[in-house]
């Protein structure tokens, strides 16, 4: 089967052949940040936000921490109508541990500490297999201010988006030194997000400064592109549910979503993407107090594999058995 990203909700759990308690509140030290470590060669152009995202995943995926969902930390600028997007707005709300589970940053303030003294350094920006990165590559693209937000529409920052290769200016992107190597002492000659501009969007020119086309990635601990407000309500109680990620083609493990009700309620548990559409049920019973599971082979209703992306597993609790 392909490889799910379950987050917990008030009752409910993904859970991939383990069980965990439904209301442990132990933080999560796994890894959740890195350095790309391996450089596409295309310079700025790494196929827009949705091809940087999927770098850190397969990264992610090949040293067995692909659990999870990963993103870029990339800004992109506004631009022909399209809004900007903040790199701290993709990555969730922290905390933040790389390979060794060494604490990054505990939330994004601390991330952008306003003293630029803490969070990501030479010895806590490792790549996603545990390596120090070379002090001469130390040029991270980010597109992003020191507080993580993207720079004003104009001017190129971002490699149009990350989808220009294009050598020279006016193409350019913004860099970070994850060392907090600076050339003096100020704060944004030492940011480790927003250090200095590149010479250009081509390969060429993000080594030129000391760089390799590395880029940040952590996971993100929230929903991403999920209106809760389309998905269907019980008529009891208030809906749960629990975002995932579908990354890959399926092969046979089952995923177990499991939930618990604090008394007997008629349940219904089905599968939606994130603009509320129903695609498979996993469960419609009346259900005595206690914990439960639904069982689901990543099959939509007529058993046929889902296409990956993100989805959820819905679970809708009624008042008796009549009631829909």
């Amino acid at each position: 089967m392909g490889k799910f990203i379950g987050r917990l909700s008030v009752v409910g759990a993904i859970l991939i052949g383990s069980v965990v308690s439904l209301r442990a509140q132990t933080v999560d030290s796994s890894p959740s940040f890195f350095i790309t470590g391996r450089s596409l060669l295309t310079g700025g152009n790494l196929g827009g936000l949705s091809g940087a995202d999927a770098h850190c995943q397969q990264l992610a995926d090949s040293v067995g921490a692909g659990g999870k969902v990963w993103h870029a930390y990339l800004s992109v600028q506004a631009s022909g109508g399209n809004p900007a997007v903040n790199a701290r707005d993709r990555i969730g709300t922290g905390p933040w541990f790389n390979v060794n589970k060494v604490l990054v940053a505990a939330d994004l303030n601390a991330l952008h500490d306003t003293a630029n003294v803490s969070t990501i350094t030479a010895a806590k920006g490792l790549t996603h297999r545990g390596a120090t990165v070379a002090s001469g590559k130390h040029d991270m693209m980010t597109g992003s201010r020191f507080n993580g937000i993207a720079p004003a529409a104009g001017l190129d920052s971002t490699c149009a988006g990350w989808t220009s290769s294009a050598s020279g200016l006016p193409a350019r992107t913004i860099v970070g030194h994850h060392n907090r190597s600076g050339i003096s002492g100020n704060m944004i000659a030492n940011s480790w997000n927003q250090a200095h501009v590149t010479s250009g969007c081509s390969q060429a020119n993000v080594e030129a400064g000391g760089g390799s086309g590395f880029f940040y990635c952590f996971a993100d601990n929230t929903p991403v592109g999920i209106d809760t407000r389309v998905l269907p309500r019980g008529v009891g109680k208030a809906k749960d549910y629990a975002p995932f990620l579908l990354s890959g083609a399926l092969g046979g493990e089952e995923v177990v979503y499991r939930f618990a009700l604090e008394k007997e309620a008629r349940v219904d548990v089905s599968v939606y993407d994130p603009q509320g559409r129903h695609h498979a049920q996993l469960l419609q019973a009346q259900l005595g107090a206690g914990e439960h599971a639904a069982v689901w082979n990543g099959t939509d209703a007529g058993g046929k594999p889902m296409t990956p992306g993100i989805y959820l597993i819905v679970l809708k609790r009624y008042r008796d058995l009549s009631t829909r």
